[in-house]
């Protein structure tokens, strides 16, 4: 009998004890939670600045079946569904299309691809100044090589700015399809005021 009780009584001090440790338990996951969402909202506060300094040189005005994908301060890329996208970047320097065009078509050589010119189209970029034209250059890519199944339109258009360049890239799954990334590319803004 006396060891029922006195189990009886240790017993009760266990389930205290149990609820005293769980009750701690969710006070500091609560004073944790707090202090986390402290930090971030001060954080998120002070960085706010920086972001807007952040914002990139490159925005887009909407075209149908297009959508923005990542984007940064020097670059931004375009996506239509799953068949193209398009990307644009400002590099610092200058650029010599034709020694860059050449180095693409010898990459692609080397990796077992044949890579064949198709269309030369001049494009508008708007910029601050108004709007800059700049050549695309559209190719057809086709074969097997050491990068497995890439995409078989593919274009190329660089346009030089006084201290920089943009790089225009587009993407297809076949040359066939390139024209469709013309709308995109029309409507990419640069401002080119920041530089």
């Amino acid at each position: 009998m006396w060891y029922y009780s006195h189990m009886k009584q240790k017993h009760k001090h266990t389930v205290i004890n149990r609820y005293t440790l769980s009750t701690l338990v969710v006070l500091i996951g609560a004073v944790v939670v707090y202090g986390a969402l402290t930090f971030k909202n001060n954080t998120t506060e002070a960085a706010s600045p920086k972001s807007e300094a952040a914002e990139s040189y490159f925005s887009f005005t909407g075209a149908d079946g297009w959508r923005q994908g990542p984007t940064n301060k020097t670059s931004m890329a375009l996506f239509h569904g799953h068949d193209c996208f398009v990307s644009v970047e400002y590099k610092t320097g200058t650029i010599d299309v034709t020694v860059e065009l050449a180095r693409i078509q010898a990459g692609l050589a080397d990796m077992g691809y044949t890579n064949s010119p198709s269309t030369v189209l001049t494009v508008p970029l708007q910029s601050s100044e108004g709007h800059k034209q700049y050549q695309l250059h559209q190719y057809d890519v086709t074969g097997s090589g050491s990068a497995g199944q890439i995409k078989g339109g593919q274009e190329y258009g660089y346009l030089q700015f006084q201290n920089g360049y943009v790089e225009v890239e587009g993407h297809c799954d076949t040359a066939n399809q390139l024209p469709a990334t013309i709308p995109a590319l029309q409507a990419i803004k640069f401002d080119d005021a920041v530089l």
